[in-house]
């Protein structure tokens, strides 16, 4: 006779619940949940994920209406943040979509 946790694991694994897919979404759930929440980034931050000089990204991407929507500085001539979300979501469309 069939132990409960022999049944259990049949009933997994007739719905397609196999141990190697419990273990990805365990290893995906660790890696979201260790990830560092970044809500800003400034240009150096920018500079170092995207490879890009600063010259570049502030002649070809940051002057983006798009991404100056973005830009927060406390005074005029004071540091640069850039909420990274949305910034970060929009480099990948212009980069992917608007280049060739």
């Amino acid at each position: 006779m069939a132990t409960e946790s022999a049944v259990i694991l049949s009933l997994f694994e007739m719905s397609g619940i196999t141990p190697e897919i419990v273990h990805k979404k365990l290893t995906e759930l660790v890696e979201t949940s260790a990830k560092p929440l970044i809500l800003f980034w400034d240009i150096n931050d920018i500079m170092k994920t995207t490879t890009f000089s600063r010259k570049f990204l502030e002649d070809h991407i940051l002057n983006d209406p798009r991404i100056k929507r973005y830009e927060r500085q406390r005074e005029k001539g004071g540091k640069r943040v850039w909420l990274k979300e949305p910034t970060s979501k929009l480099l990948q469309e212009i980069i992917m979509n608007e280049w060739y």
